[in-house]
Order: C-alpha cells, then sequence, then structure tokens
C-alpha cells in the first residue's frame, strides 16, 4: 500500500476517522461495511458520513454489491 502510513493504535484518543483506516490497513486493505462498522463499535448514523467524507477525499472507495458495501482503501 503505498504512501499509506500504517497507524499505530496506542491511544484511544485516536480519532475515528484514523481509526477506521487503521483497521482497513490491518484487514488487508477492505472491508465490509457491516464489519466495518463491528471493528469501530460505531453506529451507522456515525460511522456513514465519515466514510463518505473518506470517499470524497479519495482515500477510500464503496462498491454496492449484492450482500452489502465493500470499503476498499484506495493507494495513493
Amino acid at each position: 500500500m503505498t504512501g499509506l502510513k500504517v497507524l499505530e493504535m496506542t491511544s484511544l484518543s485516536q480519532s475515528p476517522r484514523d481509526r477506521i483506516l487503521w483497521i482497513l490497513i490491518n484487514n488487508g486493505g477492505k472491508m465490509e461495511r457491516s464489519r466495518l462498522r463491528i471493528c469501530t463499535g460505531m453506529r451507522y448514523a456515525l460511522l456513514n458520513p465519515i466514510l463518505d467524507e473518506l470517499a470524497r477525499e479519495g482515500r477510500i472507495r464503496i462498491a454496492t454489491g449484492k450482500d452489502g458495501d465493500l470499503i476498499s482503501l484506495i493507494s495513493r
């Protein structure tokens, strides 16, 4: 994953954006939205706006499939 810095999860004060990226990086770069929600411990109402923002910035891709949305990191 060129250009992505692996974040160390050493503090509970880590921002939700950083936590989402850290989880994706450490899980092969992609994950279903429902599993990501469980891993972050966030409700969809909090998670979805952050994912939308990361997608607009070009950090992640959100692909809709028959089994739900797949969230993938975009290499820079």
